[in-house]
């Protein structure tokens, strides 16, 4: 029987109430046919007709548990959730139910820890755990302390904004003039250490805006745009579906995501683990396989739903 530990923390996810952390170890060693054969360190699991040996013998994976809709805090368990194992609360979202789809043999114990954003690379490399699932994006940055699996969500960056500014713009995709218009003399904001925050200095140059100072959370990073402290948040589609869900006077613009400044891994999430962890690694995309791109987009849709809804 493999032991499987699980620890929320943003991430993601992120990423994030689809890196940005609690679904991911239950990903696996809840797969079906998951265990084949112990070994002196790490399990022998089988997925599909590939068998992987997975260097860790007990699965802990790292999150937020407050990154909606990727991943959240509820006060009380239902369907959709697994209980946090260090602080009060189960852990609901995309994430986990990822991990659910992918848990399918039972008799396994999960456990989700909550955790902070900032720690969840340094504590998978110590192994403090062994995955990050948080919404958490595959850079060329975090990619020199950790390694990634194929993305396991493809999202949409775009815009949060008071109405005022987003209302002429609905239904459309904004070009480059129009984003030169919209966002010169503007405050930018988003939460720190991310992607979005990174690429605000390429907004400074291409449309004139002025970068803000980062949150330590998308949450306060809507308040800041809410109150009128920042202008735009820029962030991933679901997670602004939820913040616009659940506020008045807040609206998304859309933009081309051909002109974002961004390459094509940098609009997906991943699943991080240590780098020495190979096996894992690679047993991990072959459980991300079993998930199609309907399946995906049908419970992030239920996932938004849910979230917005509290």
């Amino acid at each position: 029987m493999c032991g499987l530990t699980i620890i929320g923390g943003h991430f993601f996810m992120s990423k994030t109430s689809l890196v940005r952390a609690v679904s991911v170890l239950s990903l696996l060693f809840l797969l079906p046919g998951c265990s084949k054969g112990d070994t002196a360190k790490g399990k022998e699991i089988t997925i599909g007709e590939e068998t992987f040996h997975v260097e860790v013998d007990q699965l802990v994976v790292g999150r937020e548990c407050n990154y909606a809709p990727f991943n959240w805090t509820e006060n009380e368990s239902n369907d959709y959730t697994l209980k946090i194992s260090n602080a009060q609360g189960y852990a609901d979202g995309y994430d986990i139910q990822v991990a659910k789809k992918l848990s399918s043999v039972r008799g396994r114990d999960v456990s989700i820890v909550k955790e902070s954003w900032e720690s969840l690379i340094t504590d998978c490399q110590n192994d403090s755990i062994n995955r990050v699932l948080a919404g958490r994006t595959d850079t060329e940055e975090r990619r020199q302390s950790i390694s990634f699996s194929d993305e396991y969500y493809r999202s949409e960056v775009v815009l949060i904004t008071r109405s005022e500014f987003s209302a002429p713009y609905e239904g459309q995709i904004l070009g480059t003039e129009e984003l030169k218009t919209l966002l010169k003399g503007k405050q930018v904001v988003s939460q720190a250490n991310t992607v979005e925050d990174d690429r605000i200095d390429t907004f400074v140059t291409d449309y004139g805006c002025h970068h803000a100072s980062a949150q330590t959370s998308y949450a306060l990073a809507a308040k800041d745009v809410e109150n009128g402290t920042a202008d735009f948040l820029t962030v991933e589609r679901p997670v602004a579906q939820n913040y616009v869900q659940n506020r008045n006077g807040l609206g998304i613009i859309r933009r081309d995501q051909s002109i974002l400044g961004i390459d094509l891994a940098q609009l997906g999430v991943s699943i991080g683990v240590k780098k020495e962890n190979t096996g894992l690694k690679d047993a991990l995309n072959a459980a991300l396989k079993t998930i199609s791109a309907d399946e995906r987009t049908e419970r992030m849709a239920s996932a938004v739903s849910r979230s917005s809804a509290e």
